[in-house]
C-alpha cells in the first residue's frame, strides 16, 4: 500500500489553500463574483481530490479483478469545474455584454493549481500562480491599448426602420457599405411593434467614411433612427 505522511498532506493542502486565496484576492479586489473564499475552496478541494485519487485506493492494488486508475478522479474534477465556472458567466441585457469569462477561466486555472499541489508539484503550482497573477494584473494595463487600436476601425451601427421597408434596406446594406469601402462582419435583426432594429458591425480603413455611410443610411426609405457606437459590445471582464 502506498502511503504518504499526514504532515505532507497538510503541507500540500496548505499551499493549495494559500495559492488559491491569492488568485481569489485579486478577483475579490475587483468585485467579481468568485472571490477569495471561492477560489481558496476550489484549490483546496481539487488538491484533496488529487490526493485521494493518488493514495486513497492504493490498498486495492494487486487485488484480483480490481483495476485502479488514479487519473479517473482527477479527470472528473476537471470536467466538474466547468459547471462551477459557468455560474460565474452572465450576460448584461442592456449592453449586449458578456461578463465573467475571465473569472470563469481563473476558476479553471485555480483547479489546476490545486491539483498540482495535491500531486506534490508545489513549485510548479507556485510558478503557475505567479503567471496567473501576471495575466490578471499585468495584462489589465496592456489590454486597453490593444482593444483601443482594434476598436478604432470597428463601429457598431444600429438602424430602426419600418417593418415594411426592412427587407429592402437589408438588401441595400451591403451595397451602401461597399460604396464607402466598409466591411460588414455581423448582422442581427430584432422586431418590435412594427419596427425592426438592425444591428451590424462595420469595419473601415478610413474613419471618415463612417459619417458618409450614416448619411446614406438616414436617406433610405422607412429609416427612423441611425446610431453608431465605436466601442460596441465587449466580451470578458477585467
Amino acid at each position: 500500500m502506498v502511503s504518504v505522511a499526514f504532515s505532507t498532506i497538510m503541507l500540500r493542502l496548505g499551499v493549495a489553500l494559500l495559492l488559491g486565496a491569492l488568485v481569489g484576492l485579486e478577483r475579490e479586489s475587483n468585485e467579481h463574483s468568485a472571490g477569495l473564499r471561492t477560489n481558496a475552496l476550489v484549490s483546496l478541494g481539487c488538491a484533496m481530490f488529487t490526493i485521494i485519487s493518488a493514495y486513497g485506493f492504493s490498498g486495492l492494488l494487486g487485488e484480483t479483478h480490481v483495476q485502479v486508475d488514479p487519473t479517473r478522479i482527477a479527470s472528473y474534477v476537471v470536467a466538474g469545474i466547468g459547471f462551477l465556472g459557468a455560474g460565474a458567466i452572465f450576460r448584461l441585457q442592456d449592453k449586449e455584454k458578456v461578463k465573467g469569462l475571465t473569472t470563469a477561466a481563473a476558476i479553471w486555472v485555480v483547479a489546476a493549481i490545486g491539483m498540482a499541489c495535491g500531486a506534490g508539484m508545489l513549485w510548479e503550482a507556485v510558478a503557475l500562480t505567479v503567471l496567473v497573477l501576471v495575466v490578471l494584473i499585468g495584462l489589465r494595463y496592456v489590454e486597453p491599448l490593444i482593444v483601443l487600436t482594434r476598436a478604432s476601425s470597428i463601429h457598431h451601427i444600429e438602424i430602426e426602420v419600418d417593418e415594411t421597408e426592412a427587407t429592402h434596406l437589408m438588401k441595400r446594406l451591403y451595397e451602401l457599405c461597399a460604396r464607402q469601402e466598409a466591411t460588414m462582419e455581423s448582422v442581427t435583426v430584432r422586431k418590435k411593434d412594427g419596427i425592426e432594429a438592425i444591428k451590424f458591425m462595420c469595419k473601415v480603413e478610413d474613419k471618415a467614411s463612417i459619417p458618409r455611410l450614416l448619411d446614406d443610411l438616414r436617406t433610405q426609405a422607412g429609416v427612423q433612427m441611425v446610431d453608431v457606437d465605436i466601442k460596441g459590445s465587449q466580451i470578458g471582464d477585467t
